[in-house]
């Protein structure tokens, strides 16, 4: 074999390497998630993002650690999705408003809980990735879709 084709094989090799030991997303976007509204689907993305990152430092860190970093970054982020899509619900005189801010609230209540008890050394990181992964996936697929029904059977946009 070549000194060209060793190079090319070694080359092929790490990049296997590479995919193997890097850590997958936990929660991967696709069109099932979109609600078809283009300022939500990406702030969507967004949120999945932070998520992904958290799952990542805790496969990186063996699921140990403090993520309270990754804690204030989805609160801050959450807040203003929240905002979006609570911004509509006026807008567009949403009659599940009041149901849907719930399911926010519950959100924020759950992730500061977490916050509170990862500030006193306790190991919240696998606990924060299940019930992220769980929340997002559920509040996407039943409430958000209800409102983007909603808003397209009204032809709000």
């Amino acid at each position: 074999m070549g000194y060209g084709m060793q190079l090319l094989l070694l080359e092929k090799l790490k990049e296997i390497r590479d995919k193997m030991t890097t850590p997958r997303e936990l929660i991967k976007w696709t069109k099932d998630l979109s609600v078809g509204i283009k300022e939500i689907d990406n702030q969507h993305k967004r949120f999945i993002g932070i998520i992904n990152s958290v799952s990542k430092k805790a496969k990186q860190n063996g699921a140990k650690g403090k993520p309270s970093e990754d804690i204030t970054e989805l609160i801050e982020y959450a807040r203003i999705h929240f905002t979006t899509e609570e911004g509509y619900f006026k807008k567009w005189g949403y009659p599940y408003a009041r149901e849907h801010i719930a399911e926010h609230e519950k959100l924020i209540l759950k992730v500061l809980r977490l916050s509170e008890r990862s500030a006193r050394g306790e190991d919240v990181f696998q606990v924060l990735l299940d019930f992220l992964k769980e929340w997002l996936e559920n509040h996407l697929m039943i409430h958000d879709k209800k409102y983007a029904k909603y808003a397209r059977e009204n032809k709000l946009i």
